[in-house]
């Protein structure tokens, strides 16, 4: 079997959906000695990431999958036939996208979410609409679709009626970088990097309103009034869209840097920040999966996060669930943890091996599945 993946969001700064196609070829490089690849890319990730092997093939393309304009004439027109001269099989999408034209190439897609339908006024209205549109076609026209959760699987037999025999739920993991820390391991250095001065609680994710940032910095502001002024609030990511109203919230909260905004951190600088953090606070919107809960349980932190989409599925009784729009709701459940050692303790337990239980080896077997059943 000849199989075709598209490995274009590999870019840097790498997305979540970035660190799924990262994670999925290295484990197809070291279990799978047997099928050919051809792993299509458009900013050389081949030979950053990936090994030099004789079944993988690399071919680049100046085309970007973040041009939706150009990027899906190309997915759609040029696509069909490159994968048929080069004699592929089966093509994986695993961001979204497949081309939408007639091919002899059988199409699997990973659809990670329906935001655009879910949470529409989370996103800009041209981009969702657009995202509308474009889901629903790949929905119908992909031999066979995979979920990152049962959630996500709900939400496409719900809202566009695809048949649930057409949908595969394959759990993401944790990449094995994150582990707790060493005991006796300093932390004053990215501390210090950032401006945080002693226990603080963590945030990861980019600011935009899927991720609830103007409720969490009420509810921590809410909650601060009980934790004495020894935390910080600590939220890394970088502006994603319509943030207006989140930077607004932080100038008005952030008091004497009581909230902190990092801008997006490199891998090894937010393995750090999840070890040396008490809590990890994630009660967004809407995930289709949720990664960044299991990266905090394997780094050993507690976790509180939503009790609507995937999350309580991910999280599978390991952390506080809050309901993400009651503000004081998130901020109780803050003192609650903050208070209660016993609690953090317990919920640092089950997080390590909740995360344990997610493996990339496991993912990797899965979707080979997928690839063989739709031949």
């Amino acid at each position: 079997m000849k199989i075709g993946i598209d490995i274009r969001t590999i870019n840097k700064p790498k997305s979540g959906v970035g660190y799924y196609v990262t994670n999925l070829i290295r484990k197809f490089q070291e279990i799978d000695q047997d099928n050919q690849y051809l792993l299509i890319s458009n900013n050389g990730a081949y030979e950053q990431e990936f090994r030099d092997l004789p079944n993988f093939e690399h071919c680049a393309t100046h085309v970007s999958n973040e041009n939706h304009i150009i990027g899906d004439l190309w997915e759609s027109f040029y696509l069909p036939n490159f994968l048929k001269r080069k004699h592929v099989n089966v093509f994986h999408g695993p961001a979204f996208m497949i081309p939408l034209r007639q091919a002899s190439t059988r199409l699997v897609v990973t659809i990670h979410d329906i935001v655009a339908y879910q949470r529409p006024k989370t996103v800009p209205l041209k981009y969702a609409m657009y995202m509308r549109l474009l889901i629903r076609m790949v929905a119908q026209r992909a031999h066979r679709i995979i979920t990152p959760s049962q959630s996500t699987k709900n939400d496409l037999i719900e809202r566009l009626g695809v048949a649930e025999g057409r949908i595969t739920v394959i759990y993401e993991a944790v990449s094995p970088f994150f582990v707790p820390p060493s005991p006796g391991t300093s932390f004053e250095a990215i501390k210090a990097k950032f401006g945080i001065r002693d226990r603080y609680i963590l945030f990861t994710g980019n600011l935009e309103p899927r991720k609830n940032l103007a409720r969490v910095m009420r509810a921590f502001d809410l909650a601060r009034k009980k934790l004495g002024g020894q935390y910080q609030l600590v939220i890394c990511g970088k502006k994603g869209w319509l943030y207006r109203d989140i930077i607004e919230t932080f100038e008005r909260l952030k008091g004497d840097g009581d909230i902190v905004l990092t801008n997006y951190v490199a891998e090894d600088e937010l393995r750090q920040l999840y070890q040396g953090s008490d809590l990890f606070l994630f009660p967004t919107l809407y995930e289709g999966f949720g990664l960044p809960v299991l990266e905090a349980m394997r780094c050993g932190v507690p976790v509180i996060t939503s009790n609507i989409s995937s999350l309580p599925e991910i999280a599978g009784g390991a952390a506080l669930l809050v309901n993400p729009l009651d503000v004081e709701d998130i901020a109780a459940a803050i003192a609650r943890l903050v208070g209660d050692a016993a609690l953090a303790r317990e919920l640092r337990n089950k997080g390590l091996r909740r995360a344990e239980s997610f493996s990339w080896t496991d993912t990797a077997r899965q979707t080979l599945e997928v690839y063989r059943s739709v031949l």
